[in-house]
């Protein structure tokens, strides 16, 4: 016989996995602009890098420098991050008829 499948509806234990899965994303995104913010470096020894999206000027001659192109690159993948968290909403409201 053919079976129906019937949707169950987010559960306490979907939304507690959720939220629990999204604190190491919120904490990266934090962290990132931080860094960012206030001109710190990503990585470690000669593999760290620092984004300054003004003048480019170096502020550790062993550091590459990345520019606008990759603070562009930031907004836009933080972008559709952000899209991507609206729409869970969206689906959220919807299933559960808010």
């Amino acid at each position: 016989a053919l079976q129906t499948l019937e949707p169950r509806g987010i559960t306490p234990e979907d939304t507690v996995v959720f939220i629990i899965g999204s604190v190491p994303f919120v904490w990266a995104t934090i962290e990132f602009w931080r860094r960012i913010a206030f001109g710190e470096s990503f990585g470690t020894g000669k593999d760290s890098v620092i984004i300054n999206d003004t003048s480019g000027k170096r502020k550790k001659p062993q550091q590459r420098v990345l520019g606008q192109d990759a603070i562009t690159a930031a907004y836009i993948l933080f972008a559709l991050a952000g899209a991507s968290a609206v729409l869970v909403v969206v689906a959220g409201v919807d299933v559960l008829g808010l």
